[in-house]
């Protein structure tokens, strides 16, 4: 009777333990899909933020190279003593003529020849002996020009009474008709180098915003999204690449970014509706539901398997095994009974020791394997530059430039002297800089002033040992490829950032797609098929092996844009220590 009693009472205590689990699973997976939800939203806005600040800070580099090209013009008439007296001399008219016609406009038309864009000078002077040089041209700018006028046309103009009551000089404002025709000038004294208290004129640079900001324009990530410059003080809108689309999205959620120019009173400003943020969260709300659903279900019938058939045993010898999975390879199971657990234990166990004699084996294979591979990528660096100098070596030969020829041959052999390091893999910095100096030496005497190239090194990464001929190809591409204009210029650099020294080539070029910019890294794909192509992947493996996944090439591009590869390495443990202090 008591037997009969225990078992029509019997309730598995597995299956008691089932209510609360699948209730936790049930909790679980609500959670899951509300973070999930939640995450895609964030993730979504994080990524266009990200892929916004790094287009806009493209754009910021474009646009201060046309500011700082106008600027460099303003200093360069500004700065000029022999400019200044021509404009203040005082003789008969004929010899004031001549100064005029030999000196002044001379100097005006080698000054706007400098600029990358058209534009147009006016020189106002307070030498009322100077004639009158007049711009027949329209408002509208399509060419470089200048006038020479007096100051009497802008003493009464307010907007010159306004910058003088302020004492604002070196300034940005839309004066006379810029603001119909689209214009925009930069304004600002011109003072006397005898007297810094004495104004002898004014100067007026004008310059189409559509030139000015042609980055902006050209400018296109998403349906929707607009980028526009105002101001840092009161908002107001400089320039805008589709103010009909603007004037509706301000009156709708928006996503804002920014970016300051630097030397301006502007910033850039990209507006994102934040409706195409959210577009598809129906449709992944109702996904994340029947996933979560069919979780539920597969969880509860696992639940119910695993309680019918497992017991303590196996909780014993599943736990071993966890020890054995997190890396604690010594953990045996110590089990006597000769039934199928022993089995079991007996087989984990010798198991167990074979795979740990196995990971001390293996473990020294993959350090060999790893040195035989990054040996074999360093010897595979393509030869083809060495075939090209050697060419124009021997046209430069054969033309009788010996001037160059022995420029481009002395190059030569630093370059190579330096990639071939006596033999080692790693060279410093410095030695990389210089070697990227000599290549830029030989490139320049055969595309002449047809780029240029700057460079902006943390001289307490200098001596950091790098893999050697991680820059070169990069610069290499960009002389190839990244010729949109008749110029192009190319910015080196290198950074700390966090733990890791990272080297960006920078160029304002034609710039490459997203498609192109994916296959470039993909062994076997067309683009690698060519030397560049080939370089940048060899440089991209090299580091991978030598410093692992985390490390390699990271390119971001924007057609008509220009692009920018960014290569990142470790910094040692003793630099970050150092750093720390």
């Amino acid at each position: 009777m008591k037997d009969r009693l225990w078992t029509t009472s019997y309730f598995p205590f597995a299956y008691r333990v089932m209510i609360p689990y699948l209730l936790l699973v049930m909790a679980t997976d609500i959670l899951i899909g509300a973070f999930s939800y939640s995450s895609l939203i964030n993730s979504k806005t994080e990524s266009t933020q990200i892929n916004m600040t790094r287009t806009l800070q493209q754009i910021r580099d474009n646009v201060s190279y046309n500011i700082r090209d106008l600027d460099r013009i303003g200093d360069q008439l500004f700065s000029s003593t022999t400019f200044q007296e021509q404009l203040q001399v005082r003789d008969d008219s004929y010899n004031v003529l001549d100064v005029t016609l030999t000196g002044i406009l001379p100097a005006l038309e080698t000054t706007t020849s400098l600029s990358v864009n058209n534009l147009r000078i006016f020189v106002y002077t307070n030498n009322d002996m100077l004639k009158e040089v007049y711009d027949k041209a329209s408002e509208q700018i399509n060419e470089k020009s200048f006038s020479i006028l007096s100051m009497k046309r802008i003493t009464a103009k307010d907007w010159y009474r306004s910058i003088i009551y302020k004492n604002e000089d070196n300034i940005w404002r839309q004066v006379e008709a810029d603001v119909k025709f689209g214009n925009i000038s930069l304004l600002r004294k011109l003072i006397s180098f005898y007297d810094y208290k004495r104004q002898i004129g004014y100067l007026r640079l004008t310059i189409s915003l559509a030139d000015l900001f042609q980055s902006v324009q050209s400018f296109k990530i998403t349906e929707g999204t607009v980028v526009r410059v105002i101001s840092k003080t009161n908002g107001q809108t400089i320039y805008d690449q589709a103010p009909e689309l603007t004037s509706q999205l301000l009156n709708a959620p928006l996503l804002r970014i920014h970016e300051d120019l630097p030397h301006t009173n502007w910033k850039l400003e990209a507006l994102v509706p934040t409706t195409d943020l959210k577009k598809d969260a129906v449709r992944i709300r109702n996904l994340m539901l029947i996933v979560c659903s069919l979780s539920f279900l597969a969880m509860a019938l696992i639940g119910l398997v695993v309680a019918r058939y497992f017991s303590l045993r196996v909780k014993r010898i599943v736990t071993r095994i966890h020890h054995f999975q997190n890396g604690s390879f010594d953990k045996r199971i110590q089990v006597q009974a000769r039934d199928e657990f022993g089995l079991i234990a007996t087989s984990f166990n010798r198991m167990a020791s074979h795979i740990e004699e196995l990971i001390s084996e293996v473990y020294l294979r993959s350090i060999q394997k790893k040195e035989a591979e990054l040996n074999a990528l360093q010897a595979q660096i393509n030869p083809h530059f060495l075939y090209n100098t050697l060419s124009s070596i021997n046209s430069l030969a054969n033309m009788g430039d010996i001037s160059k020829l022995t420029k481009m041959v002395s190059g030569l052999a630093r370059f190579y002297r330096l990639t071939l390091n006596e033999g080692n893999t790693l060279i410093s910095l410095s030695k990389e800089v210089q070697q990227v100096k000599a290549y830029i030496d030989i490139q320049q005497i055969k595309y002449a002033d047809r780029f240029s190239v700057n460079y902006d090194i943390d001289s307490d990464l200098l001596e950091l040992r790098i893999p050697k001929l991680i820059l070169q190809p990069f610069v290499e591409n960009v002389l190839k490829h990244a010729w949109f204009e008749e110029r192009v210029h190319i910015r080196v650099m290198a950074v700390r950032e966090r733990q890791y020294a990272v080297f960006k080539i920078i160029d304002n070029g034609i710039g490459m797609t997203l498609a192109v910019q994916n296959k470039l890294l993909q062994a076997g794909s067309e683009e690698n098929e060519n030397a560049s192509g080939y370089g940048i992947r060899n440089v991209d493996e090299r580091i991978r092996i030598q410093y692992g996944e985390d490390s390699g090439v990271f390119i971001f591009s924007r057609p008509g844009i220009g692009t920018t590869v960014s290569i990142r390495v470790p910094l040692p443990p003793s630099t970050l220590k150092g750093a720390g202090k």
